[in-house]
């Protein structure tokens, strides 16, 4: 699969010696495309994860063959982000991996959406650690209500991971600003190596 995004998409990763080896994590980045769980995946190939997702983006059999391949936390229809939550603790506290996208949707502009509270409840209840991942070419190569395009320039960074108790000294509304300004700011310099690479 990786192999595919590289010659389609050009896919570029940078930062997998910034993720820690071992404990659990939890890898929080923006949310551009169906395609972001596989591409997050080809920075941290070597820390296996699952994401949370709706089970109905499952009723597409290729879609979810796509999707339950980097494993996947499904989410009943109408179930609160509480039962995501559990699941996600349950994984955390097995030693293992958990990806998630705090905006809750894909984006609409190519541009980052606000954090959920989930996010913060499920790393006050962890203390796990938290790497942060940004994604940019993604939005442009699969939009949200559009199929995929066979062509473009896709960039994936990881950054130097917090520790959850520093985090934790922070209030809700400080501690999930500064996480969101670490994911916006590896988005942005993805962005920016597009336009170097494209010209």
């Amino acid at each position: 699969m990786h192999l595919l995004f590289r010659i389609f998409y050009r896919l570029r990763c940078s930062g997998r010696e910034l993720v820690p080896r071992t404990g659990p994590l939890i890898f929080v980045a923006n949310h551009q495309s169906n395609f972001d769980p596989p591409i997050i995946g080809a920075v941290i190939y070597d820390r296996p994860s699952k994401g949370i997702a709706r089970n109905t983006l499952l009723d597409s059999k290729l879609l979810a063959a796509y999707i339950s391949a980097f494993g996947v936390i499904s989410i009943k229809r109408g179930e609160s982000d509480l039962v995501a939550i559990k699941k996600a603790l349950k994984e955390l506290a097995a030693g293992r991996c958990v990806m998630i996208f705090p905006e809750g949707t894909r984006t609409q502009t190519g541009e980052m959406g606000e954090f959920q509270r989930g996010f913060w409840l499920l790393l006050k209840k962890s203390k796990a650690t938290v790497v942060p991942v940004g994604i940019d070419g993604a939005f442009d190569a699969y939009p949200m209500g559009s199929s995929p395009k066979l062509r473009g320039c896709i960039e994936v960074m990881a950054g130097e991971s917090m520790n959850a108790e520093s985090l934790l000294e922070m209030d809700e509304k400080d501690g999930t600003a500064y996480v969101r300004s670490k994911v916006e700011s590896l988005m942005l310099q993805c962005r920016e190596n597009i336009k170097k690479r494209s010209k």
